[in-house]
């Protein structure tokens, strides 16, 4: 059976957050990731991108302003 855990490394420790859910004695694999406070900016920043957006134009006026914001392939310039 394989479970992950995550986790901290301090001072020559691993804690992990919650209690492993295997056998008392199991061998185990251990990765360093980045550390914690930079991946959860980076996790903020990729939330920030994406989501719902609050419009109060109906379905039709959406889709037709998506239509005429599109290029045809005569009007790209390279």
């Amino acid at each position: 059976m394989q479970t992950a855990a995550y986790g901290i490394y301090k001072n020559g420790r691993i804690i992990l957050d919650e209690p492993a859910q295997t056998a008392a004695s199991a061998r185990v694999l251990v990765v360093f990731l980045e550390n914690k406070k930079t991946s959860k900016s980076k996790l903020t920043n990729f939330f920030k991108l994406h989501g719902a957006w609050e419009d109060t134009r109906g379905a039709d006026a959406i889709i037709k302003d998506i239509y005429n914001s599109r290029l045809a392939k005569a009007d790209i310039k390279l």
